[in-house]
């Protein structure tokens, strides 16, 4: 094959590399999609009506979106899209009406649970904590 001594060995441990950083990256973004499903279903898990202290009466809190049948948190999934891509979204077949609770209407504020769950792991960077997790795991296998 080669002329020069271990490159055949260097080479062979490059594509051992090379899959485990595809195996790495997919597990990263699996990992971070499970938890903006879990964010997301924070978001549409419970009742959304609290008493203003100030003035005391019954207002609308944009979080947790009141949930009466469950209904919208089941149709919170993941699907694997291709190696290292993940979507988050709400199954309309489930539940037809998560549309327009996300981006609201014109006699109803937009609760965007998706997106904010998304900012919030964003913001909280959970996904470097996830990331250098498996990248550890990784690198002790070796």
């Amino acid at each position: 094959m080669s002329n020069v001594y271990g490159l055949d060995e260097v080479l062979r441990e490059l594509d051992m590399m090379a899959d485990e950083t595809d195996e790495a990256m997919d597990e990263i973004a699996k990992e971070v999609a499970t938890e903006i499903l879990d964010e997301a279903i924070k978001n549409v898990d419970g009742a959304n009506r609290s008493i203003d202290k100030y003035k005391g009466k019954l207002i609308e809190l944009p979080y947790p979106v009141r949930s009466i049948t469950g209904t919208l948190k089941r149709s919170l999934k993941i699907k694997k899209l291709g190696n290292g891509k993940y979507k988050v979204f709400s199954d309309s077949t489930i539940c037809n009406y998560s549309w327009w609770i996300h981006e609201g209407t014109k006699k109803m504020e937009a609760r965007p649970y998706l997106d904010d769950a998304v900012r919030n792991v964003m913001d909280t960077r959970k996904y470097i904590e996830i990331a250098n997790s498996i990248i550890e795991d990784i690198l002790d296998r070796r």
